[in-house]
């Protein structure tokens, strides 16, 4: 059975834990507007799984907020998350 996805605000900075995936995103999905009002940081090292619906969830996460007029990084990844960024062609979007 897989970790349950956990959200976390401190100031400026938004914490994932868990698993990142189809099954797990919706929960979070359906709260993240008054979230995104003031991050400054995504932190994903807590994550110990992330699926393609994931990792696009957390490509649109970070559109959602960008069109906000705001920057915002993506900190914490992990050399398994940073593969499948790789693979899914999404580094410039994510990561930059």
């Amino acid at each position: 059975m897989s970790q349950r996805l956990a959200w976390e605000q401190t100031e400026t900075t938004l914490f994932l834990s868990g698993t990142l995936d189809r099954d797990s995103l919706l929960s979070f999905w359906d709260k993240r507007q008054p979230l995104l009002n003031s991050i400054e940081k995504i932190d994903v090292s807590g994550l110990v799984h992330v699926d393609s619906t994931g990792l696009a969830m957390l490509v649109r996460l970070k559109g959602e907020i960008v069109e906000k007029s705001q920057s915002v990084n993506i900190i914490g990844v992990s050399d398994n998350l940073n593969t499948l960024i790789e693979l899914y062609g999404v580094k410039a979007l994510l990561l930059n």
